[in-house]
């Protein structure tokens, strides 16, 4: 078979898995060949296949076949995670929620494995990505989220597959990245010459101390109570929402792909996970575009005030800053010294316009 190796635009540049990694011709035709032996245990006549996305992490097919196309999957998450999201997305799709379906096997199953990998085969959708620079596409994203939220309600996994969840888990987080912060201290003093490195040492403080009083805010709100509220009868948080995981079809319906790392949670983490990272591209709040996304959010999912409160206490913790701060001490990225002063200064501003917002509702 020939196959063309093709840069997926709607792949979301923002996630680990997604380096821009440029397969030679010899990696494009082993992968090609892994798609053909896999897509054996499906019925289906192939004529063509092309990679989409390669790397060491998911990989992703394009299988051309006499039907139309599908989307031939590696899932790149241990096995009992993996079958938590397969099934999810088995189950919305049953229930007319507008993620992909997936096809089942020769022998029925909704995957196949291989080796440690588990391989689906999905439904192909066309669409385009959305742009977030555009006040509808913004309305449209966000209330495809609140639709999914929604519809998510009621999954619960078969028996014998573990149930992922993050209900609760909040404080806990918070803690493991303001010592983390604490822990980057001490390799920071290992580069005195590293201007990155003596900018963090002069400024970091303020931010740890902004993430304990963070948690100890959080402690003090209805998040407990939430969650205890909302653990009888979960809903699903995506964990990756964007533009790289929506399509906007031709009908202008929204599609959610990529399920991957889905998991219960309170559906404001996904909130939170779109807009602050959104907001940070600007170099300043929006408060135009931080209200276009929330409203939007809740013309399907209203939220109480106690709800946008422990909203607005995590949008404080400084996620933004804590995840520059690791690419350069953990990833080992090169990180100019003027990337470490633009997050400090967008937490300053995040901060200073949250605390606003927390005390008007």
């Amino acid at each position: 078979m020939v196959g063309i190796l093709s840069v997926d635009p709607l792949q979301d540049e923002n996630k680990e898995e997604s380096n821009e990694y440029v397969l030679s011709p010899e990696e494009e035709q082993k992968l090609i060949q892994l798609a053909d032996t896999i897509i054996s245990n499906w019925d289906k006549k192939v004529n063509l296949i092309e990679v989409i996305q390669g790397g060491q992490m998911a990989i992703v097919w394009k299988v051309h076949t006499e039907e139309g196309p599908f989307c031939l999957k590696r899932i790149h998450r241990p096995e009992k995670k993996a079958l938590f999201s397969i099934h999810a997305q088995d189950y919305l799709a049953k229930k007319g929620t507008r993620v992909p379906g997936i096809i089942p096997n020769k022998n029925g199953e909704l995957y196949t494995k291989h080796g440690p990998f588990l391989f689906v085969v999905y439904e192909w959708i066309e669409g385009r990505p959305f742009e977030l620079t555009v006040t509808e596409d913004l309305q449209f994203i966000m209330r495809g989220l609140a639709t999914f939220h929604i519809a998510s309600v009621g999954y619960l996994p078969p028996p014998g597959v573990p149930v992922f969840k993050k209900l609760g888990r909040w404080p806990n987080h918070y803690i493991k990245r303001c010592q983390q912060m604490e822990t980057w201290k001490l390799v920071a003093k290992q580069f005195p010459d590293d201007p990155f490195s003596q900018m963090y040492l002069k400024e970091i403080d303020p931010f740890i101390k902004e993430g304990i009083d963070t948690l100890r805010r959080l402690l003090e709100s209805g998040y407990m109570d939430w969650v205890t509220q909302i653990e009888a009868s979960p809903n699903l948080c995506h964990q990756d929402y964007g533009t790289g995981n929506t399509l906007l079809d031709l009908d202008q319906q929204i599609w959610v792909i990529d399920l991957d790392t889905v998991s219960y949670d309170l559906p404001i983490r996904d909130l939170r996970k779109m807009i602050i990272p959104l907001l940070d591209t600007t170099g300043v709040w929006n408060e135009e575009q931080f209200n276009v996304m929330i409203e939007a959010y809740e013309s399907v999912a209203p939220l109480t005030s106690e709800q946008k409160q422990i909203m607005f206490i995590d949008m404080l913790f400084p996620y933004e800053l804590y995840d520059v701060i690791r690419e350069r001490y953990v990833r080992k990225s090169p990180m100019f010294v003027e990337e470490l002063h633009g997050a400090l200064e967008y937490e300053r501003i995040k901060s200073r316009e949250l605390n606003k917002l927390i005390h008007q509702v």
